[in-house]
């Protein structure tokens, strides 16, 4: 996923804040925040492997909806990277990998979240330089789990010391959600990072990596069969998000090919795109989070339900079942 990255404003201050760790100098905790499709996870990713080509030890976690209890699983990532990274001997596991066997056979709220928040912060330190990457923590949503995991989180950032990255991702109205809802945990984030839509050379950029990797054929413009107009006009048409502009290339490349359209221009693009519009009008696109005013600005985007054995039994912080 990394191959397609393009380095944006926020990319030189997040390699800024890894340095600083990586060398044990600060212990940072960041938020990545942005629409879906913006990169958020590709920012996770990237940390995650240049934390590992210095030797760092990397915790990277996926929160789904689907993911109940989530301090159980990070708890088994937690073993799994130490095994991975080679801390696991014959002789047995480090201390503070132990510390953390009882979290994996947590049973629903029944941890308490301070103990629990104490150890993972006191095994990152034990670790360190040590990286904790929490990818789309709006998936989050029952209004439990997520009281006790934020709870859980100040402890680990009251324990943490220089050398400890907690990084996590999420949409920026959660953000706002969690400032409202769990003002000790939003405070103690150091650091919001907004990633910025693609410019015009950006989205050239990160069109000519994706289609560098498809190309057969060498010595061709980098964006070929796209030429600079149409790129600008598909940006435009994908308001600048990465995850867009893939998906609207790809429509618009297969529409070339099936008309035997060998070099893509501006007209082609709206063309194309006008087309599709008119065969499928959609409704707002999943890809933007919708801007949210007044009350609705303490609720987080939806995000996918859980499971539906735990429908009757979970509140989401929409405050219904879900």
């Amino acid at each position: 996923m990394t191959v397609y990255h393009v380095n944006q404003e926020s990319d030189a201050l997040l390699r800024t804040i890894r340095e600083e760790v990586l060398d044990k100098e600060n212990r940072v905790v960041v938020a990545v925040t942005g629409p879906q499709g913006s990169g958020k996870t590709e920012r996770l990713l990237v940390t995650a492997a240049e934390a590992k080509e210095h030797h760092a030890f990397v915790v990277y976690f996926d929160i789904t909806s689907k993911a109940p209890w989530i301090v159980r699983g990070l708890a088994v990532t937690f073993e799994k990277s130490a095994r991975d990274a080679g801390l696991v001997k014959m002789l047995g596991a480090p201390a503070w990998l132990r510390s953390l066997t009882s979290l994996a056979k947590v049973k629903d709220e029944s941890y308490d979240p301070k103990q629990a928040g104490r150890r993972i912060g006191e095994a990152l330190n034990a670790a360190a330089p040590s990286f904790l990457l929490l990818n789309d923590l709006h998936n989050l949503v029952e209004l439990q789990e997520v009281d006790l995991f934020a709870k859980t989180v100040e402890e680990v950032i009251g324990v943490i010391k220089p050398g400890v990255l907690v990084m996590f991702s999420c949409y920026a109205s959660y953000i706002t959600w969690l400032t409202m809802n769990h003002p000790a945990f939003a405070s103690r984030v150091n650091r919001v990072v907004a990633l910025a839509t693609l410019s015009d050379d950006e989205a050239r950029v990160v069109l000519a990596k994706r289609l560098l990797a498809k190309r057969i054929v060498e010595d061709l413009e980098p964006t070929y069969p796209f030429d600079r107009e149409a790129v600008q006009e598909l940006n435009q048409a994908s308001r600048g998000n990465p995850r867009r502009l893939f998906e609207l290339a790809d429509f618009v490349l297969e529409q070339a090919v099936a008309t035997r359209v060998y070099q893509i221009d501006a007209e082609t693009v709206r063309s194309a795109l006008a087309a599709r519009e008119t065969a499928a009008p959609s409704s707002p696109p999943s890809w933007q989070e919708t801007p949210r005013t007044g009350s609705e600005a303490s609720n987080p985007p939806e995000a996918t339900s859980p499971p539906a054995t735990t429908v009757a039994k979970r509140r989401s912080i929409w405050g219904k079942s879900r």
